[in-house]
């Protein structure tokens, strides 16, 4: 047990100076139909994974309204996103093939 808590401490000490996060640019089109209720809610750049890209959608659209309290019909709507994710130790150990050290 001791021998996990000091690993997971030095991998915080190692890791504490890394960027410790990623972001990204994206943006959500959300359309309306003839009543004004949202018909289609769409990525700019999906990021592949259809579970994330769901969740995703589910997120933002919950947020619409407050954004946007009466959309008027058949309109498109769009809203720039950024998106911040946490590195992962993954990300860390493969490192980026474009930096130099």
């Amino acid at each position: 047990m001791k021998a996990i808590i000091s690993a997971a401490c030095a991998a915080v000490l190692l890791l504490s100076g890394c960027e410790t996060t990623n972001s990204a640019q994206n943006s959500v089109t959300f359309k309306t139909d003839k009543y004004g209720k949202v018909s289609s809610v769409t990525l700019a750049k999906p990021s592949g994974s259809e579970a994330m890209d769901a969740s995703l959608k589910r997120g933002v659209l919950a947020r619409f309204h407050t954004i946007v309290p009466r959309p008027l019909p058949n309109r498109t709507y769009i809203q720039p996103l950024v998106l911040v994710t946490p590195t992962t130790l993954e990300d860390y150990m493969h490192g980026d093939p474009n930096k130099t050290n």
